[in-house]
């Protein structure tokens, strides 16, 4: 194997090693993987290959910072969603409560109305004028105490 060759093998180990590296997750490997790309003991397949790696790794970066914004804005929108959950809980309770009340007063006041229309009805009136005479004829029938 000539010199050359030994060179293009490491070069062509060095790319590999590299990229194995990188697909692990280990980004502090990709100032060596540039080098590659103006390596003069690299073959300009070699090289073209470490440049496409090159790119290939900047847009997964680029995806991974992304996706990392992205996760953090919606980590953040989930606090603040959270916190507009509770404050709805509290004035739904509020408002319940509120209903609750205000139906106590429509049934007092819906009561009233209707005693009121019984106590005014005819019927009603008769009622109580019969019960007048009942307790008039009631206290005069009743002995009178003598002191």
């Amino acid at each position: 194997m000539t010199d050359i060759q030994k060179a293009e093998q490491q070069a062509l180990q060095k790319l590999d090693q590299l990229c194995r590296q990188i697909a692990h997750g280990n980004y502090d490997y990709t100032d060596e993987l540039f080098a590659l790309t103006c390596a003069e003991e690299a073959s300009d397949t070699i090289r073209q290959l470490a440049e496409s790696f090159g790119f290939m790794l900047v847009q997964v970066e680029a995806r991974e910072t992304r996706l990392t914004w992205l996760v953090e804005e919606l980590q953040e929108l989930k606090v603040q969603l959270e916190e507009a959950n509770g404050r709805l809980q509290k004035e739904n309770a509020s408002l319940s409560s509120t209903v609750a009340q205000l139906t106590v007063e429509i049934d007092r006041q819906r009561f009233k109305r209707e005693v009121g229309a019984i106590a005014e009805s005819e019927y009603f009136q008769n009622l109580q004028r019969r019960a007048r005479t009942l307790r008039e004829r009631h206290r005069t029938a009743e002995p009178k105490d003598p002191e």
